[in-house]
């Protein structure tokens, strides 16, 4: 009994010590945290590599930064491509450096490209701080999509772009397709590109985001920018479970990701992640009004698309990917995994799809390839339409 007592006194003492000592260390992180944010960024801070920075504004209030990346030799025959990063991430995710950068790449090749950092990200702002809060999924479908769009256009003088969206990127033009009711918003897109873009999130369940989606106290007192600008440092080093959802370390350097979440994480609004967590809780994404639903209506996307999944993604599995390319009715579609057994150097993960140090080779050739031969600022013309109507409807009844 009294070797017992003995055990339970020392282990109290030692888990007071231990929760003092930890108390400590988070004061002493609170004291000095502005000294050790200007010393991470002097290690990992990013310059925009972009050329210029323009804003579209939403019909609600928001200015959208726009980074465009002005070819030196431009091909006219290319339409302008818009870049649009996922969830929790701004431009920098897409645009980070000159190895890791799918904007860059593409200027290389004659495109003028635009990488957009969407609203709450970025440079992004609105005069009106509390509408941070409000914006949800649907906000950014109805708002952000048609505003950097027809800013793209008319900055660019052509009457169609390319949309490359990585994650939910992917996800606002799937739903921008879905409530579309007229049919100059398909006309406006010559060729689509999804990076890890889900069908659905029906297998989210196990992961971070769905454990938070029970958890809603601990969303509420996440701080992502903050935490992962703290952490910067030891990003890369420890591989934890968390990392294992996010990316594979074998194609992905730890310099790399330091300087991501740095430069690339942001938090997200409590109007974005409530009704993300409300399609993980019931397996069905609706619109916020109920009028869409946000997977069937996919059979509306229609314009060229090349569909590009990692093999180890565990957020965009490669089946929820898939099932976005059957739902689609374009008769130019095409679906791709990038892992070691489709040539690539190694079975990537959701966010090496963009900022992989061998991405330019396993991935965004794959893209800039499809978008040469899709992505054209003037459309087909009519007998072109015609022959490709007929090979198509060959290739259905072959098949």
């Amino acid at each position: 009994m009294a070797t017992t007592f003995l055990i339970l006194l020392l282990f109290a003492l030692f888990a007071s010590t231990l929760a003092f000592i930890f108390t400590g260390v988070l004061i002493l992180i609170l004291l000095i945290h502005p000294l050790l944010l200007n010393w991470i960024g002097k290690l990992y801070g990013q310059e925009d590599i972009a050329d210029e920075v323009h804003f579209a504004k939403t019909k609600d209030g928001w200015n959208l930064a726009l980074h465009r990346h002005v070819p030196i030799q431009p091909n006219p025959q290319l339409a302008p491509v818009l870049v649009v990063h996922g969830i929790a991430t701004n431009k920098f995710v897409m645009d980070l450096d000159r190895r890791h950068s799918l904007p860059y790449y593409l200027k290389l090749r004659g495109y003028d490209v635009f990488a957009v950092s969407l609203r709450g990200c970025g440079r992004s702002y609105h005069e009106s701080p509390t509408r941070y809060e409000d914006s949800t999924f649907d906000d950014i479908v109805k708002y952000d999509v048609p505003a950097m769009i027809e800013k793209v256009k008319k900055i660019t003088g052509s009457d169609r772009i390319s949309y490359v969206g990585h994650s939910m990127g992917a996800m606002i033009l799937y739903s921008h397709f879905c409530i579309s009711e007229h049919k100059k918003d398909v006309e406006d897109i010559a060729a689509f590109v999804s990076l890890g873009g889900p069908g659905n999130l029906n297998h989210i369940g196990i992961t971070l985001i769905g454990m938070l989606s029970r958890f809603p106290r601990a969303r509420k007192m996440l701080d992502l920018k903050f935490g992962a600008s703290i952490l910067a440092p030891l990003a890369g080093e420890l591989y934890t479970p968390i990392d294992e959802v996010l990316y594979n370390p074998n194609t992905t350097s730890s310099r790399t990701v330091k300087k991501i979440m740095k430069n690339a994480i942001e938090n997200v609004s409590d109007g974005v992640t409530e009704q993300f967590m409300h399609w993980i809780e019931t397996k069905r994404m609706h619109s916020l009004n109920g009028f869409y639903d946000y997977v069937q209506l996919q059979k509306k996307i229609s314009v060229p698309s090349l569909f590009i999944a990692g093999e180890k993604d565990v957020i965009a599995t490669p089946e929820s990917v898939r099932s976005v390319y059957e739902k689609a009715s374009s008769r130019k579609k095409e679906f791709r995994v990038i892992s070691k057994a489709n040539g690539a150097s190694d079975d990537y993960g959701h966010a090496c799809l963009v900022m992989g140090d061998r991405a330019e080779d396993d991935v965004f050739q794959h893209v800039e390839s499809f978008l040469k031969k899709h992505g054209l600022r003037d459309q087909p013309g009519i007998g072109t339409k015609i022959k490709e109507g007929i090979l198509s409807a060959l290739f259905r009844f072959r098949g």
